[in-house]
């Protein structure tokens, strides 16, 4: 768990003379004194998941003020693991995992996956058929930690909490066991699909044994493989993994961050290696975003700084560095030339790009 409360005062740009040229900005997008867990862009709007601080959006071709969409539950606390945390955005058409557990909340009233079919201006929830939808003689909180529609299929949509893996063949509506089982601890969980490859979607996370895992389906989530064997890798039985990212010139090259650095695979993870990228200065990785049209091109963030491979990890550049600040969530830019970055409490940043970049 994250929990990092500070305030930007000096904004510090930082570059080395690797990157040619030094002329790569920041500008700060505003967003402060909340967590900008989870970033969506979904022209014209950049949409943040703010957790108990609830949805938001701004239009970043016009620079409008941020606009609050609702699920605010500020009695949640400021924790990185509660209210908002993941949504999928296609047109007016908005789903939020989202989790409202605490001690204070009775289970009955919990929602796991909120909707708005106009942009953010009315929600519902759209949970049906998750086990625990209340009610259910169990009590048990009703929670999602993420969530992603297919990119080839928008019918289908998978989402994840701790064991459990849920499918929705109708565009999350209605929703399936597939995998595993409820009524178990969960801590940190992602969903992710690949763009490049049809049908294959990448869950990955953190147990509640504080063990990494990661495992994948080609098949839209039908059925699933392709277990990740951290212990074979050489790592501790402690770990995350944090994010993933996909090569658009190769759809068998997947990245993912773990927290013992950037492993890779080139044949679509049946075989992984480690420290796939030199990170310098030992930088840590907790974000990545890869390029949509060009192969070899990956984004990655850590810690307060910002750093860019062209060459498939071979080099490693920084890009850039804030004053303060935890960075949690990373977002190319293609027509703006920039990249979206988000933190905990010190807000929003826009890092603009070189040609070439």
């Amino acid at each position: 768990m994250i929990l990092v409360a500070v305030a930007v005062v000096v904004l510090q740009i930082s570059c080395t003379s690797v990157v040619s040229p030094c002329d790569g900005q920041w500008e700060d997008l505003g967003f402060k004194a909340k967590f900008a867990l989870r970033l969506v862009l979904a022209e014209p709007y950049l949409y943040v998941c703010a957790g108990s601080d609830g949805l938001w959006k701004r239009d970043v071709r016009r620079m409008s003020e941020w606009q609050y969409l609702g699920l605010r539950d500020t009695s949640l606390g400021k924790y990185t693991n509660v209210g908002a945390l993941d949504m999928d955005v296609r047109g007016e058409d908005i789903l939020v995992a989202y989790n409202g557990s605490a001690p204070h909340v009775d289970p009955k009233s919990t929602v796991a996956i909120w909707r708005s079919t106009n942009e953010g201006l009315n929600w519902f929830r759209s949970d049906s058929g998750i086990v625990e939808t209340i009610p259910d003689p169990r009590n048990e909180y009703n929670v999602i930690n993420s969530l992603q529609r297919s990119p080839h299929r928008q019918d289908i949509v998978l989402a994840k909490i701790g064991p459990a893996t849920y499918r929705s063949i109708n565009n999350g509506h209605i929703w399936h066991l597939v995998q595993g089982r409820r009524d178990a601890a969960a801590n940190s969980d992602f969903v992710r699909f690949n763009p490049y490859h049809t049908g294959e979607v990448w869950f990955y996370g953190e147990t509640s044994m504080f063990a990494p895992y990661m495992f994948r389906s080609t098949d839209y989530g039908e059925t699933f493989g392709g277990s990740v064997n951290f212990n074979a890798l050489g790592f501790p039985s402690d770990g995350a993994v944090d994010d993933i990212a996909f090569d658009s010139g190769n759809p068998n090259i997947v990245y993912a961050a773990t927290s013992y650095g950037v492993i890779k695979t080139t044949d679509g993870g049946y075989t992984w290696h480690t420290n796939a990228l030199r990170v310098p200065d030992n930088g840590f990785v907790f974000r990545m975003a890869h390029h949509p049209s060009i192969g070899g091109v990956l984004y990655l963030a850590g810690s307060r700084r910002v750093y860019v491979t062209r060459d498939a990890g071979a080099r490693v550049q920084l890009m850039g560095e804030l004053g303060r600040g935890f960075i949690t969530s990373l977002v190319l830019d293609i027509q703006g030339n920039q990249l979206f970055v988000g933190t905990t409490e010190s807000g929003v940043y826009a890092l603009k790009l070189t040609v070439g970049e």
